[in-house]
């Protein structure tokens, strides 16, 4: 049995935030988190991507962070109907989703790079046959990563 706090460990893949007289808190999945190691500091990529889903530009999205850049970028799949009058679509979906971040208090890490490249559209729709998301629709963010590799490299070289 664990005497005291003890905070900030890993077990099989999972971050515990602290164990207090035997008992876990706060545990949570590391790979949902990436680390920023030019901030030096974890930003929580599931929540970067629950928050600019909201965003009326974007169906579904995959917020990618690389460990040699000071902000993330973005793979989008765009809501078409209301990108139909954008001339610069993808500018347009950037400064959308960025207004959303800021608007929730998110730190100049958590927010997208803001320059061109840094949010990449796709038509391709993810679904679980083409394995892009699970069953449950929850992204698949290492086959996503694989997939639009060429595009998340420019989109790093671009800047």
């Amino acid at each position: 049995m664990v005497q005291g706090p003890i905070q900030g460990i890993l077990v099989h893949g999972f971050g515990i935030d602290n164990i207090f007289n035997g008992t876990f808190y706060t545990i949570k999945p590391l790979q949902s988190s990436k680390k920023n190691t030019q901030g030096g500091a974890y930003i929580a990529l599931e929540r970067l991507e629950s928050t600019y889903k909201s965003c009326n530009y974007v169906a579904n999205i995959c917020v990618y962070a690389s460990q040699d850049a000071k902000q993330p970028i973005a793979v989008v799949i765009p809501h078409e109907v209301n990108l139909r009058h954008g001339l610069e679509k993808d500018s347009v979906v950037l400064k959308e989703c960025n207004a959303i971040g800021k608007k929730n208090g998110f730190k100049p890490m958590e927010i997208l790079q803001g320059r061109g490249g840094a949010v990449i559209l796709t038509p391709e729709e993810w679904t679980p046959e083409n394995g892009l998301v699970t069953a449950a629709q929850k992204i698949q963010r290492a086959k996503i990563k694989e997939v639009f590799a060429d595009e998340i490299k420019n989109a790093y070289k671009d800047g």
